[in-house]
């Protein structure tokens, strides 16, 4: 939704700032006029919204994140569904996706990971004695505070126990790189599978890393199907690691038995690691057991927009949550080493990922970046784009003076859900949506009069394990064409 004058839904929520997209719709930081409070307004698409069945599964969102009352879930306020299309209104959470902090940092040490974690799980205990299986865990939904607590969200595909199902029998629903491998065979999901897709957080969390990664995320979905993760490494404590491969057991009756017994293991594990003493035995599954109460991290470590090692002044005894900046040595000694500290110290909590920016994904090589996403530095030019299956397949890149069908003006991140969509749809997520316009084109154009008009054709482009960008590419629809327009 692009707008220039305030929207306002129902003549109550004035929207103000977009905040996320994703393959349903977006989500925007709004006011509510009528009480005088911050919100958060999910809308949806209008195509989905007269969908009867996306219908009902959106009400049933409303519904199902309505009856949890837990800190650690987002509230919803309000549900519109009519003339205006669709929304949801709901708590607005001053924080930012758990997603987010793995990409600016690339991995926690064990403490803060447990930490979140654990917070995680509490929230998913609650959801799961609703009778509720939210079935799409992952960092992307879960937003982190500046104090450090954390939220779990969008319940857009959650199933009660006893619902009619809205899709199919045998379809795969959630987010490929974190469904537990029942979900990847078809079957129903469980309070167990969302313990599994809990355990993958985990093992990212400390690993900076998924636990299985392949050419696609179909192939690493097969992976877990019959493999247990690689080690998660000696940086990780024993205890901490054997928290995790219990969650990522491939049969559910290996996993923990719910998310309460996770969280009171987790709970115990960490306590263990602030004081140095080993954990006792993991309490057993068929035991009663309540989630403990964590104590919060320190507020605002990171100020927000700032590089990795810009550090506030922590609070004494509480554990940083980046390596302090380093000073230059003096003459004749060795550097200060960039080796992780040993993890009970405490004293390394994140280790940031080298080819990652402070605050978003490297630039791909080959572009720079523009104004939120990526205009090539040298002519980009294509042969036919060959759409087999409804897939874009690699077209041939040929120099400017050669004969081309089609020439990259701009290129943005491609988010996981709309790597697999059809050629035909993906003009229809806004992430590309919002890139594949007649207004970058001419924005990007060096002749802006002559690119009116012109085809205009996404093409998905992975560049790395778990990373996929799309170009957006042009041509004038009239065949081959000679030169560049836009680098």
């Amino acid at each position: 939704m692009t707008t220039t004058q305030p929207v306002r839904l129902n003549g109550r929520y004035r929207l103000d700032q977009r905040i996320g997209a994703g393959g349903m719709g977006e989500v925007w930081r709004a006011t509510d006029e009528l009480l005088g409070r911050t919100v958060a307004v999910k809308t949806v698409l209008p195509a989905l919204a007269d969908d009867a069945d996306f219908a009902r599964r959106f009400l049933a969102e409303a519904r199902a994140m309505a009856g949890v009352h837990h800190r650690g879930v987002v509230a919803i306020h309000d549900l519109y569904h009519g003339p205006e299309g669709a929304f949801l209104v709901m708590e607005f959470v001053d924080g930012e996706p758990l997603s987010q902090v793995l990409t600016r940092y690339g991995r926690l040490a064990p403490p803060p990971a447990l930490h979140l974690v654990g917070q995680a799980a509490d929230a998913l205990h609650a959801v799961h004695d609703r009778g509720i299986v939210h079935r799409d865990v992952k960092p992307g939904n879960m937003l982190v505070r500046p104090d450090g607590t954390l939220l779990l969200t969008d319940f857009g595909i959650a199933r009660r126990d006893g619902a009619t199902a809205l899709t199919a029998t045998g379809a795969v629903i959630g987010t490929l790189s974190y469904l537990a491998p029942e979900q990847v065979l078809g079957h129903p999901a469980t309070p167990r599978s969302d313990v599994y897709a809990l355990g993958v957080v985990a093992y990212e969390c400390l690993s900076g890393r998924r636990p299985f990664t392949a050419e696609n995320p179909f192939a690493a979905a097969m992976m877990r199907l019959s493999q247990a993760p690689p080690p998660l490494g000696p940086h990780v404590p024993a205890p901490v690691a054997a928290l995790v491969e219990r969650a990522l057991a491939v049969e559910p009756g290996d996993r923990w038995a719910d998310a309460a017994t996770f969280g009171a293991a987790i709970a115990q594990v960490a306590a263990a690691l602030r004081t140095g003493v080993a954990p006792t035995t993991a309490p057993d599954p068929a035991e009663p057991t309540v989630v403990h109460q964590r104590t919060p991290l320190t507020p605002t470590l990171v100020e927000p927009g700032l590089a990795a090692t810009a550090l506030a002044t922590p609070h004494p005894g509480t554990i940083p949550l980046t390596t302090p900046p380093s000073r230059t040595a003096p003459p004749g000694t060795a550097p200060p080493s960039t080796a992780p500290a040993v993890p009970y110290a405490g004293a390394t909590v994140l280790t940031p990922r080298p080819d990652a920016a402070p605050l978003a994904p490297a630039v791909p090589t080959g572009f720079r970046p523009r104004d939120g996403y990526y205009v090539p530095v040298e002519p980009m030019c294509w042969g036919g784009l060959v759409i087999p299956g409804g897939l874009g397949r690699t077209p041939r890149r040929y120099p400017p003076h050669e004969e081309h069908y089609w020439e990259t003006f701009a290129a943005a991140e491609l988010p996981e859900e709309a790597v697999y969509l059809r050629q035909e749809e993906l003009l229809g997520h806004p992430a590309v949506a919002a890139v594949c316009t007649a207004r970058v084109l001419a924005a990007c154009s060096r002749d802006p009069a002559r690119t009116v008009g012109w085809e205009l054709e996404p093409w998905p482009v992975q560049i790395g394990r778990d990373r996929w960008i799309f170009h957006c590419l042009a041509g004038p629809g009239t065949g081959e064409w000679l030169g560049s327009v836009f680098a």
